[in-house]
């Protein structure tokens, strides 16, 4: 019986490309939150610093991190199936608020606060941007804009004179504000 014996040689060249793909991870840290109270800063120290009398009840787009880059998808039925499109979002791209939920017969806000609050919105830095320490949460700092304050749920700043009278918000109070970047300290 016969042997048959066969044999190819070949060169492995060196890649002409590379292509590397990387992707930032949102990883949430396991946190109930502090006893530290947030505060507010105006650039160049114009305004005086607000510090939180209280915490707000309700806190949207934000963890101990931005949620507000969520990604979005939009989908489009077509003749070969549907297609989809993913866009990954930015910090900006949701504002974040905080909700301070009062009623017609509950205050959740002193006056003076508010008025501090209602400078910093009336008053938006010609340059650089509002610093946000939400410091019951994280330890990053965040540099803002102000995006409304809205008490009673509208636009407008309403009142109730009794409750004024003693120093007292009354209705549901709102800060909403866009996150600009980190503050790098």
């Amino acid at each position: 019986m016969a042997d048959l014996t066969a044999s190819t040689t070949f060169e492995i060249q060196a890649a002409t490309e590379e292509f590397l793909e990387t992707t930032d991870l949102l990883l949430l840290a396991e946190n109930t939150g502090g006893d530290e109270v947030r505060q507010l800063h105006y650039p160049g120290n114009l305004l005086a610093v607000i510090i939180y009398d209280d915490f707000p009840d309700k806190l949207e787009n934000f963890d101990t991190a931005p949620l507000a880059a969520r990604p979005s998808l939009k989908a489009e039925l077509t003749i070969g199936g549907t297609q989809m499109a993913r866009w990954p979002g930015y910090v900006a791209d949701k504002p974040v608020k905080e909700i301070w939920s009062g009623d017609a017969t509950k205050s959740r806000m002193k006056l003076a606060f508010l008025r501090r609050l209602l400078e910093y919105y009336l008053n938006p830095p010609d340059s650089g941007y509002i610093t946000w320490k939400p410091k019951d949460r994280t330890t990053t700092s965040y540099y803002i804009e102000i995006e409304s304050l809205t008490v009673g749920g509208a636009d407008t700043v309403q009142f109730d004179y009794c409750a004024a009278r003693l120093g007292l918000v009354t209705g549901e109070v709102a800060l909403t504000f866009r996150i600009v970047s980190e503050v790098e300290e």
